[in-house]
């Protein structure tokens, strides 16, 4: 796959801000997308000053909606920036030519880049104008939303030469690739597949209450979830929500919310389409005189039972895996301290708590059998550091944060520390090195590292001058570590 630029917008704002989507070929958000971004001089930001394409941080990837956000700075920058952005798909390789964001100096903007996936290409397509419709793509639907959740398409009822509003993508998202989001995100495109905003996108629960959503300029809204949208796909249940276009006939998706209270997504995608009259029927063939054939042997459907139990003062929303060579199947501890797994196939399995590890490895699951099994929980062992050393500035909006990490940048290419402004993503780094006093990181958060097992050191000075002078002495020590 590979991206190119569509469109791109400047907007004046009181920061600067680097904003990229990424779209595929038929306009539809392309979430979960590795983004390299680095700074350096134009036109190719060779060779790099600074360079972040840590695989392991889920900032710089697209998100659900298909947006890379980085912030450059708080406020007018002194010097002009010029940052650049790369696509990586997941063998390493680009996928993109690198995508200038420039900042002039004194001047705060957002710069506002649209990339869309190649087409595979035509053979000699006659010419069409630019306004003529795109070719409505058929429906693009995940089988996860069938066989897992239970999630139904329903059709518009249109007559030939009918606007209506037509699903032309609908994808789920599991607890692993939602990112703790629930959300139903929806996009909705005109006949083009361009971005449409300004549309009414509504909510329906199954008690007949409805919200409604406006899309923004990117044709985008969301519809969260609540607790209330529980339910248990193994019982036979349904979700209780439902989403359609206003306006017009809208196909329409029903039976989402949360399975089991876990963190999942829906993303839904519309575009704007004129009904077409139904292919016509092929003519009958008669009857061929053959022998009976022999009913063909029908399998019979696996044998399942279910696991259920208590963990004792677990946090709600702790996640548990039931695990088989092949298989793995996930819950979450209710408020209560219950769980339950429900039509699960027969074998035996080892039950994981996240944050302790196996609590059962010979958990055996018989057929038409509920196994409970109650757990007190331990306490949890302590969890590897994703990050080595973490160099933590204090948010990009804070007049000095862009001075700060200016003054970083030798110290920064020499040692190569993960460099951030979220103490929340510096947690995960066994060693962080703050910059700046307690305006840029309070004590209170200082303390919050430390308690969860990092070791921290702070870098402060009078003055800019000062600050330099540490990070000199550091690099001549050898040793990136504050003393």
């Amino acid at each position: 796959m590979n991206f190119t630029e569509t469109s791109r917008s400047i907007e004046p704002h009181s920061e600067c801000i680097v904003f990229l989507y990424l779209r595929d070929a038929n306009g539809i958000p392309v979430p979960n997308k590795k983004i390299k971004i680095y700074a350096g001089p134009p036109p190719t930001g060779e060779p790099p000053y600074f360079v972040d394409d840590d695989p392991n941080n889920p900032n710089r990837r697209t998100d659900a909606t298909g947006k890379f956000q980085f912030s450059v700075s708080g406020g007018p920058p002194s010097n002009r920036l010029d940052f650049f952005c790369r696509v990586m798909g997941a063998n390493g390789q680009p996928e993109s030519a690198p995508i200038q964001f420039p900042f002039p100096a004194g001047e705060t903007h957002w710069v506002i880049v649209t990339l869309a996936a190649d087409a595979a290409p035509a053979p000699s397509p006659a010419p069409t104008p630019s306004s003529s419709p795109a070719p409505t793509p058929d429906l693009d639907l995940d089988p996860r939303l069938a066989q897992l959740v239970g999630v139904v398409v329903n059709k518009a009822s249109v007559s030939q030469g009918q606007n209506y509003w037509k699903l032309i993508s609908a994808k789920y998202q599991d607890p692993d690739e939602s990112g703790g989001n629930v959300n139903i995100v929806c996009f909705v495109q005109d006949e083009r597949g361009n971005p449409l905003p300004g549309a009414r996108v509504t909510l329906r629960t199954s008690a007949g209450d409805t919200a409604t959503q406006v899309t923004d300029g990117q044709g985008h809204c969301d519809h969260p979830m609540g607790a209330g949208s529980n339910f248990d796909p193994g019982r036979g249940e349904h979700g209780p929500l439902t989403v359609f276009v206003e306006g017009m006939p809208s196909d329409n998706v029903t039976g989402m919310g949360l399975p089991l209270r876990r963190h999942v997504q829906y993303i839904l995608v519309w575009r704007r389409a004129v009904a077409q009259a139904p292919a016509p029927a092929p003519a009958p063939t008669p009857p061929e005189t053959t022998p009976p054939e022999t009913p063909p042997r029908t399998t019979p459907p696996p044998q399942t039972g279910n696991v259920r139990g208590r963990i004792a003062n677990a946090t709600a929303g702790a996640r548990l895996v039931l695990r088989a060579t092949g298989r793995a199947l996930d819950a979450l501890v209710a408020s209560d301290g219950t769980y339950s797994f429900t039509n699960v196939p027969v074998g035996t399995y080892t039950l994981e708590l996240a944050g302790v590890g196996a609590i059962n490895s010979s958990l055996t699951v018989a057929a038409n059998q509920t196994v409970t099994f109650d757990y007190p929980v331990a306490q949890p062992a302590p969890t590897k550091k994703l990050f080595k050393h973490y160099l933590l500035f204090g948010p990009g909006t804070q007049p000095g944060t862009l001075t700060n990490l200016i003054l970083a940048l030798d110290y920064i290419v020499h040692y190569a520390p993960i460099v951030g402004f979220s103490v929340d993503e510096a947690a995960n780094a066994e060693r962080v090195t703050i910059v700046g006093g307690v305006s840029a990181v309070n004590t209170q958060d200082e303390q919050r590292l430390r308690d969860g097992g990092s070791k921290v050191a702070r870098l402060q000075a009078a003055d800019s001058y000062a600050l330099e002078t540490l990070f000199q002495q550091l690099l001549a020590s050898g040793s990136p570590y504050p003393s």
